[in-house]
């Protein structure tokens, strides 16, 4: 389910369904000793091209749907 949050994070700059390391960074005001383990904590795919890491926006919506406290 997308709410604002993940429309914000989505109308920031994307390539299909891949977003950038920063945008992931600042929407969660993580640092960057947080993003290194980042992707293996939580579970989420990444692709990395030259020194750009991005990492794929439905993994990071299931990750935000899935620790929804109701």
């Amino acid at each position: 389910m997308e709410t604002n949050e993940t429309n914000t994070l989505k109308k920031s700059t994307t390539f299909g369904d891949w977003i950038p390391k920063k945008v992931v960074q600042d929407f969660f005001n993580y640092g960057d000793t947080k993003m290194s383990t980042f992707s293996q904590d939580y579970n989420i795919s990444t692709s990395k091209v030259g020194k750009r890491i991005f990492y794929k926006y439905s993994d990071i919506v299931k990750l935000i749907d899935e620790n929804t406290i109701q």
